[in-house]
Parts: C-alpha cells; structure tokens; sequence
C-alpha cells in the first residue's frame, strides 16, 4: 500500500483509501441533519475571494453611474442598495430581500498584503477563528473547496480547528462514510483503532517538533475525529444533478466549488471558502471584463443561494469579497473593499457605498476586523471572537 497522507491537504484522501467501507447507522433522508437542528441550529459562512479585486459597480453601482460603463438603466437601488443588473436581474427575491454592501477600509494596494490583511485575525487566520467559535460536533468545521487557496492566509490550527481542502467530492463522502461499502478495506472501526494507534506512536515526535509537523498533527485529528463522526447520508447524484456538473466529482470549475460548498454545509462544516481567479482588471475602464466574469458565475452563485441561503431551516451566509476595489479611471487598485452579504440575518441596505463618483469610502468605515465580527453576528455565535458588530444598520 502507498503512504497516506494525512496532513490537513490530504487527510480526506487517505480516509478514503482505507476506510471506504461505511459502518454504523446510515441516516436515511437525511436524517443526521435533524439531530444536528435538534441540538442547535446549524450555522454556516461561504466566502468567495476574487482573486485580484471586487469592482465596487456590483454592490454600489448608483454612486458610480458614468464610471466603469454604469447607466441610469443598468443597475437598480434595491433598499438602497446599487446592484448592478448581472446581480438584480438574476438572483431570487430571497437573496435580493437579504443582500446588503459591506464597506471595509483596510487602506492596502498590494495584492498579497491585502490579502493577508483580510484573512488575518491577531495572527491567526480569521476563517478557522470563526469557525472554531461556531463550534459543534462536526469533524470538519472549515473547508476550502478546489484549488488555490488564499497563498497569505494563516495555516495554523484554532484550538483544533483546522482548514481541510476539498479537491474530489466523491472521496470527501466515502471519508465521511457515505460511499459504497468497499470489502477490500477496512471498516471505519479499524481505521480509526489504526488512526488512534498510529497517533499515539507519533505523539512524541508531534510533541517535540510542534511547528514543522502541526500540520501532521492537524490531519491525525482531524482523520480520528472524523471517523468517530456517524455515517452521513448525502446525495451527490441530486448536487451534481443540481449544478448541472454531470458526472463529474473532481472539485475545479466554478460550478462543482460550489457544489462542493453545498455537499459541506450538509456535512456540518461552519465555514467554507472558495476562490475565482483573474480578477486583477486593469484598464477594465468601462467594466465589461468584470460584468462578463460575473455573468458566467451566476448561473452556479443562483442555485447555491436558491438551495442553500434561501433554505430557512438552516443560517447560511454567502459573502463575496475581493483584494480591494478597483480604481479610477483605470480599473487599477483602489485600497478600499466594498463586500457583498447575503443571508437571511442580513437587514438589506449598505455601509460600503462609496463616495459619488469615486471608488473611496468615508474615514468612518471599519476595517477588516469590523467585516468579520458582522460576519460573526450573521452567524449566530455565542461570543464574538473579532468584538462589537459595527454593521448593525444592515443585520437582523
């Protein structure tokens, strides 16, 4: 047999490949999500990072109008929210009823330092905070969906809360126990003796070298914790089926992240990130690259916010955030953020429209922290790790 590898990247993988068979109670229909409601409502953040910037036209396209191509006809002030037409034209009435412009003022232009900048909290990366404040008893609390992770974001584990990479669908459900029993390998109840013991043996070695292997470290636990989980029942034919991915289980276009997204908020996991590249538009003058790019993501953004967000059994939040704005008059880097939430908790209005024909915001506007503690209050949490909620104008 091959080595396993059971760093955070690789641990889905490994439990596959040797405990594929599926023991235990199986939840049919779904019934695992009804004890998860039972204990307490389940709570879930997706964040979309567009790689290289967020033009501002998308979520404040009235304080733009004769900038980046916008009209009097192309966007509608819903709340008073400016949404450009690709996203008020599109979405559902749930998400445009609960859609609401964020404004973060972190005053950075350098693409990594930005976002470094957004994915940071007191030197810990604030996704893996949030979703460790979320708590519960899922053995995957953070997911990142596909490829390309956010390369300046912290690494390290919060309390345990580790980030794992989502790269096939069908591996992260045998991993989960919800594949076709496999009699050539062990059955979860071996696995995880076998995880357990070859922990143990490696405790010394995880003790003495607690920074060149925490990510060895991260994976055992999150491979134990997730073999004690209970199977999970979750139907990857009606996700495929509903983001129109075929037979596809590998996780790489923009439609099967989001699927993935789907597939891990129901398996329990608090926060989920995915990435879009090609975002850094420079001389995008009249903003049509940026219209373009959005169009070809709406049509996978609509059925996740239509299946999930919209889904009033559970809390989901979809935010869509970017390195920066992008400046004027060449689409270039503009060191403000002006962010989009969509959520049943999100009052719909806007603390990110930018000032009259310009891509800036006002001095008042807080920064990154601000951006997660609102993010944090939309999620329900029971003490909020990023402090006071300064967005309270648009919450519930």
């Amino acid at each position: 047999m091959s080595r396993i590898d059971f760093t955070r990247r690789g641990f889905l993988k490994g439990l596959a490949g040797i405990a594929g068979a599926a023991i235990g109670t199986r939840f049919a229909g779904g019934g695992w999500e009804t004890e998860a409601l039972a204990a307490g409502e389940p709570a879930s953040l997706v964040v979309l990072h567009l790689t290289g910037g967020y033009n501002a036209l998308f979520g404040s396209a009235d304080s733009l109008v004769g900038k980046f191509g916008v009209t009097a006809g192309n966007h509608t002030v819903l709340g008073g929210v400016g949404l450009d037409n690709v996203f008020a034209n599109s979405m559902g009435q749930f998400a445009k009823d609960h859609i609401a412009t964020i404004g973060v003022r972190h005053g950075i232009s350098s693409h990594p330092a930005a976002r470094a900048s957004l994915w940071t909290h007191n030197a810990q990366n604030a996704g893996i905070v949030l979703a460790n404040a979320i708590g519960g008893t899922s053995a995957i609390k953070m997911a990142h969906v596909g490829g390309n992770a956010v390369a300046e974001a912290p690494k390290a584990s919060v309390n345990g809360t580790s980030i794992q990479t989502i790269l096939d669908m069908q591996s992260t459900i045998n991993a989960l126990g919800g594949g076709t029993p496999n009699p050539r390998v062990p059955d979860r109840g071996m696995a995880l003796a076998g995880m357990e013991g070859g922990e143990e043996m490696s405790m010394n070695a995880l003790n003495a070298s607690p920074a060149s292997l925490d990510s060895l470290k991260d994976g055992y636990a999150a491979a134990i914790a997730t073999l004690k989980q209970p199977v999970k029942s979750l139907d990857l034919p009606g996700i495929r089926t509903a983001y129109g991915i075929g037979q596809t289980t590998a996780v790489t276009g923009f439609a099967s992240k989001m699927a993935a997204a789907e597939l891990m908020i129901m398996a329990g996991a608090n926060v989920v990130t995915l990435t879009d590249g090609g975002w850094d538009t420079h001389g995008d003058t009249q903003g049509v690259t940026v219209r373009n790019k959005m169009t070809a993501l709406m049509p996978a953004m609509n059925t996740f916010l239509n299946r999930m967000v919209a889904d009033t059994s559970r809390n989901v939040t979809f935010a869509i955030i970017g390195d920066f704005a992008r400046s004027l008059p060449g689409s270039d880097h503009q060191p403000n953020l002006s962010i989009t939430a969509i959520g049943r908790n999100v009052k719909r209005g806007t603390t990110g429209r930018t000032q009259t024909g310009t891509v800036s915001l006002p001095t008042s506007t807080p920064s990154v922290q601000g951006m997660w503690a609102y993010l944090a209050t939309l999620a329900k949490v029971g003490t909020n790790p990023f402090g006071a909620n300064p967005h309270t104008a648009v919450t519930l």
